[in-house]
């Protein structure tokens, strides 16, 4: 309720955690005042208060609110607008203009003061510019006179009533997402009335890995009959898309919270929830130490001691879920498994064995120096063809291997869905540093050759199946528990320019473990 001694201004500060799913990309925060809410939106604001009450204001655009002709049409992903649309005379001309600029899919994030909360024009202690009384039913109106949309969020909020205490709150929150329709009459929708009886959160942000790691949570949570969402950034959602055991996704743009926010963010989204599962460094920051952080200078014994636990088990944990019965899968389309059948025949009409190489990860220590040496072993004493598979910069790994028919290139070719759907369904043996295409098959039955680098066999491989570790031998500075993006405090062999502990994993280690699964394929068929 609105109390005349409490502070004023700066209002959409309330809601600016809650805003974020629906405010990424490119869009306008109009009436912004001096403080616009993130730094990616365009601000827009006439200036008036500017002139009335002395404010230094610096909009990125002059202009008023119902005129916004300088941003063409279905050119913006959202228009954020926190109390201003009550000071407009045409309210309804400006949500139409509003709506103009809004792309398909895109969002209308509105939050304005409730007359049932907030003094009404003309009376005491209102603001003598207000020109209307607003409410949820009233906007909802104007907008069933514009076009089509589902309105996703419709909250009072008022520290009473909706999720969780908003404090000194007089408002209400609405969230209308566009539809592209064709048809003349509008089609309006009200996603916000279908709330499920128990809401569980996950929240992970990181590689492919991190996302599959997280993914042994999400079955236990709907077995228990949770309705599971999954706070995390857009590479992260493509990882989990197809998984069946997530209902929806909340997503946030890289550094799009800035991370000396994001804990007031969880707070806030937390409240949402029945059960709200943090896994943000679950593994990065707290099992393997990260730059900067003071357990990345404490001592080898030290940080064996403390970060020597499986990451698994540790998500568990975090979790509040019995251990054992891990499930972190990956999950492909119907179409992917398809393009993967019919990718298999192209590149393998004779049926022989598959291995697929995954060739380096996201961190310097993270690729394997001797690849050419062993390929050259796999084509001369097997019949097996390898697909290499790795972005765009592993392509420089594949050179000299062009007219070998059966050392198939891909890497920057397949995406890293295409490359998991493949490993999962079509090979017999995948093999690679600690990436993200090792952790999804990881539970799988697909035989695997790992070399590991930062992590121990407790940290990450435990649990795996069918799994051959290949470690270095007699280096002090493995398993390191720390995360890398340089050489600083990684050793490098400066013969190969790769980490010590990949180097020291010999071709004849490689070789001795594919033999012996080679070998071991060809008894079974016998």
């Amino acid at each position: 309720m609105w109390r005349l001694g409490d502070p004023q201004g700066n209002e959409s500060s309330k809601v600016k955690y809650d805003i974020v799913p629906y405010t990424r990309g490119k869009g306008l925060d109009i009436g912004c005042g001096p403080y616009k809410t993130y730094a990616h939106f365009t601000g827009v604001d006439n200036l008036h208060h500017a002139h009335e009450f002395g404010w230094d204001m610096r909009p990125d655009v002059v202009s008023e609110a119902d005129k916004i002709d300088i941003f063409a049409t279905q050119s913006m992903d959202f228009v954020f607008s926190s109390h201003l649309l009550e000071h407009i005379e045409n309210a309804d001309k400006a949500l139409k203009e509003w709506w103009r600029v809004i792309k398909p899919g895109g969002y209308l994030v509105l939050y304005l003061p409730h007359d049932e909360l907030y003094p009404k024009c003309g009376t005491e202690g209102a603001n003598p510019d207000h020109k209307h009384d607003l409410n949820p039913q009233k906007v909802i109106d104007w907008m069933l006179t514009i076009g089509s949309w589902d309105l996703v969020v419709n909250e009072v909020r008022d520290g009473d009533n909706g999720p969780g205490e908003y404090g000194n709150e007089y408002s209400f929150y609405q969230v209308y997402k566009k539809i592209s329709h064709d048809k003349k009459k509008p089609v309006n929708r009200y996603s916000h009335e279908q709330i499920a009886n128990k809401t569980a959160c996950v929240v992970r942000y990181g590689g492919f890995g991190d996302m599959i790691q997280c993914s042994t949570v999400l079955p236990y949570l709907k077995s228990q009959g949770f309705e599971v969402a999954v706070m995390t950034t857009p590479r992260g959602k493509d990882m989990l898309k197809a998984n069946p055991y997530v209902d929806k996704f909340i997503i946030q743009d890289t550094d799009q919270v800035p991370n000396n926010e994001l804990g007031e963010y969880w707070k806030v989204w937390e409240k949402r929830f029945d059960k709200f599962i943090n896994l943000s460094e679950s593994v990065e920051g707290s099992m393997l130490a990260i730059p900067g952080r003071t357990m990345y200078n404490w001592p080898y014994e030290a940080r064996r001691k403390v970060l020597n636990h499986n990451y698994l088990e540790l998500t568990h944990d975090i979790a509040g879920i019995p251990q054992g019965d891990y499930q972190a899968y990956f999950y492909p389309t119907n179409e992917e498994k398809k393009w993967s059948e019919y990718e298999d025949k192209r590149i393998n009409p004779s049926c022989k064995p598959v291995i697929l190489w995954s060739l380096a990860g996201s961190s310097v220590h993270k690729t394997w120096p001797w690849l050419d040496q062993v390929l050259a072993r796999i084509m001369l004493e097997t019949d097996c063809i390898v697909v290499l598979t790795g972005d765009e910069l592993c392509q420089i790994l594949e050179m000299g291997w062009e007219n070998e028919p059966r050392v198939i290139e891909k890497s920057g070719i397949w995406d890293i869905r295409q490359s998991l759907t493949f490993a999962k369904h079509q090979c017999d043996l995948v093999i690679g540093t600690e990436t993200g295409l090792l952790n999804a098959v990881g539970l799988e039955e697909v035989n695997k050759i790992i070399t590991l680098s930062h992590s121990s066999v407790e940290n990450l491989t435990k649990h795996w199946k069918n799994t051959d570790n290949l470690v270095p031998k007699n280096l002090n500075c493995y398993p390191c528990h720390q995360m890398h993006y340089g050489f600083t405090n990684c050793f490098r062999d400066e013969e190969t320019g790769c980490a010590e502990c990949q180097v020291q994993i010999t071709p004849d280690m490689m070789w001795d473990k594919i033999k012996s699964w080679y070998n071991n394929r060809l008894s079974e068929a016998v």
